[in-house]
């Protein structure tokens, strides 16, 4: 029965999107052809399979969601995201290890429209142009990051001096790192009332993520643990949501930095 259920669900994208519409509410015969874009003929046998599977009724001259066929409706929603997330770029996420926590995990499917973004040929070590591009434009900037980025000390020195917000998250020899290469520039940094660096003690396990006031910005290491230049960038607010989440988790271990421990 559960396969038979399944498969009334997921086998047609008629009833599949019937019953997501239908969440809006009870709809009529014709407000169903309108928003589905189907002839009568075609939508009916649709509807039939589902009341006989006690997901539909008709009442009074419309069609709704029975209380458990809202209910499965509502579950489908986010299996719906998260197939659609993993589709759209499946060979990435295939190669690369999507270490989140397992509560962002669950809500993997808020990244959506997802875009690879990698470096051309002639910037092969610098940041992707489109990426850099956006960058630039922000306003706040959170950044969580695994390793010490030559980004810290090009790049950021402009936006910090503009009075672009900037809160960076860092493993303890990242931030070693750049204390010890770049002693004066974070001393300028974090004498800044708009940069807040902090230092991760356990291992990130994500290369590194950017959460702006615009776009998400992720990248991970392949399954052999290696990084290469590249980001999976997105504009969708439920994926800045999602990254404003993966921020907030590491910054709740993480320790602040202030100068006068610096």
């Amino acid at each position: 029965m559960t396969t038979e259920l399944i498969g009334t669900l997921f086998l047609s994208e008629k009833r599949k999107n019937l019953m997501i519409y239908l969440l809006a509410g009870p709809m009529t015969i014709e407000e169903i052809k309108t928003e589905l874009n189907v002839t009568t003929s075609a939508i009916m046998t649709q509807i039939k399979i589902l009341m006989d599977q006690g997901l539909v009724v008709f009442d009074n001259n419309v069609y709704s969601l029975t209380i458990l066929g809202e209910a499965i409706s509502q579950k489908m929603i986010p299996l719906l995201a998260t197939l659609e997330m993993y589709s759209s770029n499946q060979k990435y996420w295939m190669e690369h290890k999507p270490a989140f926590p397992p509560a962002l995990l669950s809500r993997i499917g808020e990244l959506q429209n997802c875009v690879l973004v990698e470096p051309e040929l002639s910037r092969l070590y610098e940041l992707p142009l489109k990426f850099e591009e956006n960058l630039l434009k922000s306003e706040k900037i959170r950044e969580i990051s695994s390793f010490f980025s030559p980004v810290y000390q090009s790049t950021y020195t402009d936006l910090i001096r503009n009075g672009v917000e900037i809160d960076l998250i860092l493993p303890p020899s990242a931030f070693e790192r750049f204390k010890t290469d770049y002693e004066e520039l974070l001393g300028e940094y974090i004498s800044s009332p708009n940069f807040r660096i902090y230092v991760y003690e356990e291992p990130i396990e994500i290369a590194s993520a950017v959460i702006t006031n615009n776009f998400f910005s992720v990248s991970l290491f392949n399954n052999n643990g290696i990084y290469h230049n590249h980001c999976l960038m997105s504009f969708e607010p439920s994926s800045l949501l999602w990254g404003e989440s993966l921020f907030n988790y590491y910054l709740e271990k993480s320790v602040q930095i202030k100068a006068d421990d610096f």
